[in-house]
């Protein structure tokens, strides 16, 4: 038992508003801003890249309120997992949450493939200088040691302690802010308004399918404001501080990619972007080469934020799901500085040995999916644990309340059906003639979708309602929250929902021959101790038995010998 206290107890609070907040911001101001922006633009929005941040600050923003009301009154490592698990059941929890593991993972190891290039101009020598090319078996393949290196290293630092690393990440992450303000001061200094026409792009049909395309890819950028969900149980006074470190680190981030995608369309024509190094070039195109050391250093302390962040978030998730017993109990053994060790180089060694083997190409186009599958189930996680009392709950009222939930749903994908219906129709008679009736479907689907929430006020009374932080504006938010991510999940490719299927397939075979048993094992005997624990004249000697509370904010309860959790 001394054992178990020591090395599996609850994570040490030390994250104020500032550490918290520089963690959703260290996340997502990642290397990606550097580049992402410049093929969105020339690929397929040109000059309305900003309005694809913009819609992908929407649904950011719709699920960070979600994922607030969560945090506040579950203030625990593991997040998503815990949220989804407590409403929507395990299996649903482990699925969803394994596929955010899997981004996390492939979303560091494409930010860290960008280190050497950066550093390479950051010295003043080609991008490919620090590449290393080997050719096995009669194919080359490049392998970034660097990137290999650097993770380990970074891994090793964050495994001493959250404080440490977090203090750490918040002055690189400070200097980071300072090199993207200096970035969008001198470009609007080199702004041609005349770079702003045509701001959609004239070769594009479908100019607005071209900018919701956009936003699915650009929300790639927006990962990592659950980092701050995932850290709660770090977290000095949690009730008050997660919502402001979720929302302020959405709001900074979002000015922030605005104003740096205006100002790369104002200082350079579209064609004339360069999709590898953007804002580098667009400096060289306007005269001022000398800032794309500059951006050099940004980048950089983009990557060393990103990959600091993108390993410590996903270690707290891995170590939520295996005090459930999912996994093996190892993996949530916490250090003496209490701090998920083994997790986090569990994570770190994934990351490095994908980023030394994989170009960022091919990661680039891995991420995404999962994400916003996670946010979609976080909402109707919510909105399930808001109405519904399990054990409490009558029939009729069962029936009503699955209606409701399935209806936004329901309208949500004909929305989207609706919307991509004619891309996948190769007869033209018909698809001239559904492009004509199309937005007649899409504002009753879009009307229907709004009335579902309006309906839910008043035949869904909520059987529960969180004594600390709420979603303002329920149910409308949490359904916002739905239709826009079931609206962005449908731009996705055909690639993206292949991996989906596989990935998931896989983590379904670990659930089904090792979680649901360990699990349950895990479930028998919490049963067996508090029996214990109720009625100690039912064991035959006497028994010390320990209950170890992961949230140092729940309040034990005794009573007649019972012990029960409040607040949890």
């Amino acid at each position: 038992m001394e054992l178990e206290a020591e090395h599996k107890g609850p994570l040490k609070r030390t994250l104020g508003p500032m550490g918290l907040t520089c963690v959703g911001v260290g996340l997502m101001l990642g290397a990606g801003i550097f580049i992402a922006p410049g093929s969105i633009a020339v690929d397929l929005t040109g000059p309305a890249v900003c309005v694809a941040y913009l819609i992908a600050a929407v649904s950011a923003f719709l699920s960070c309120f979600c994922y607030s009301e969560f945090a506040v009154d579950m203030p625990l490592a593991g997040a998503a997992y815990n949220y989804i698990a407590g409403s929507l059941g395990e299996f649903l929890a482990w699925i969803v949450t394994s596929n955010l593991l899997f981004e996390y993972i492939l979303a560091d190891a494409a930010v860290i493939r960008g280190f050497a290039p950066y550093f390479a101009v950051l010295i003043g020598k080609d991008t490919d200088y620090f590449v290393y090319t080997h050719t096995w078996r009669g194919k080359d393949y490049i392998m970034d040691w660097w990137a290999f290196g650097l993770t380990l290293l970074i891994t090793a630092f964050l495994a001493l302690g959250a404080k440490e690393s977090t203090t750490a990440n918040t002055i690189i992450t400070f200097v980071h802010v300072l090199v993207m303000v200096f970035i969008i001061i001198a470009g609007f200094c080199k702004a041609d308004s005349a770079n702003f026409k045509p701001f959609f792009p004239n070769d594009q049909p479908d100019q607005w399918k071209q900018v919701f395309n956009g936003a699915s890819i650009a929300f790639f950028s927006f990962i990592g404001f659950d980092a701050v969900a995932t850290a709660a149980e770090e977290v000095v006074n949690p009730a008050k501080m997660m919502p402001i470190g979720i929302l302020s680190s959405i709001s900074i981030v979002t000015i922030i990619y605005f104003l740096m995608c205006v100002v790369l369309c104002l200082m350079v024509p579209r064609d004339m972007i360069n999709t590898d190094a953007t804002f580098a070039a667009a400096f060289e195109y306007v005269g001022l080469g000398w800032a794309k050391h500059i951006v050099a250093l940004g980048a950089i302390l983009g990557i060393l934020t990103g990959i600091m962040m993108g390993i410590y978030a996903p270690a707290r998730i891995l170590t939520g799901c295996t005090r459930e017993g999912l996994l093996p109990p190892f993996m949530s053994l916490v250090g003496p500085k209490q701090t998920p060790w083994v997790a986090t180089w569990i994570i770190g060694i994934c990351v490095a040995i994908i980023a030394l083997m994989t170009d960022f190409a091919e990661l680039a186009n891995m991420v995404s999916i999962g994400t916003f599958v996670v946010f979609w189930f976080v909402a109707v996680a919510l909105i399930w644990r808001r109405m519904h009392a399990p054990g409490l709950t009558s029939a009729l009222r069962l029936a009503n309340q699955l209606l409701h939930v399935f209806a936004i749903i329901g309208f949500s994908l004909g929305f989207v059906l609706v919307w991509n219906l004619p891309d996948y129709n190769t007869v033209d008679d018909v698809k001239g003639k559904w492009k004509d009736d199309q937005y007649k479907w899409l504002i009753a689907m879009a009307v229907l979708s709004a009335a579902t929430p309006a309906s839910m006020l008043f035949f869904c009374k909520p059987a529960y309602v969180p004594s600390g932080y709420k979603v303002p504006l329920y149910p409308f938010i949490p359904c916002g929250s739905i239709f826009v991510n079931t609206f962005l999940l449908g731009q996705m490719d055909k690639d993206s929902y292949e991996r989906f299927g596989w990935w998931t397939l896989a983590v379904t075979l670990i659930y089904v021959c090792y979680g649901v048993f360990a699990s349950q094992n895990k479930d028998d005997k919490s049963a067996a101790q508090r029996s214990v624990q109720a009625d100690p004249s039912r064991d035959e000697g006497p028994t010390e038995v320990k209950l170890q509370l992961h949230d140092e904010g729940a309040k034990p309860a005794v009573n007649a010998g019972e012990v029960t959790l409040t607040n949890v």
